[in-house]
């Protein structure tokens, strides 16, 4: 049996697939599918140009009201598989904590889509 490793996809290494529209789309269709199941809804108007703001502005919030209440956050977390490390260090760093976590699911929803693409 072949093992193989997923590629190591850093913030740096991913940034060429921000322009791709159909990359953005299959993250932001992540990103329904694990987030919705938990309620939290996200509505994409379908221009690439501007979907990390506009998806970014609709998670916030919604993360904003789940650190307060709790309970369902760290399903969510560990549905998405956000790093509890990068999680450690921006509190460390004294980040508000609801953008910490909203660029952290998005960026680990895109690492998802591009590792599919790349594992093709």
């Amino acid at each position: 049996m072949m093992n193989i490793t997923p590629p190591q996809l850093t913030l740096e290494s991913l940034k060429p697939w921000f322009d791709k529209p159909a990359m953005i789309h299959e993250c932001i269709a992540q990103v329904q599918k694990d987030l919705g199941s938990y309620g939290i809804e996200i509505h994409y108007s379908g221009n690439h140009l501007n979907a990390y703001e506009e998806i970014f502005a609709q998670l916030q919030p919604q993360i904003e009201q789940l650190i307060h209440k709790g309970t369902r956050l760290i399903a969510i977390l560990y549905r998405v598989d956000i790093n509890e490390n990068e999680v450690r260090k921006a509190a460390d760093q004294h980040e508000d904590m609801s953008h910490v976590l909203c660029r952290l699911i998005l960026w680990r929803e895109l690492q998802k889509v591009v590792t599919r693409f790349l594992l093709k």
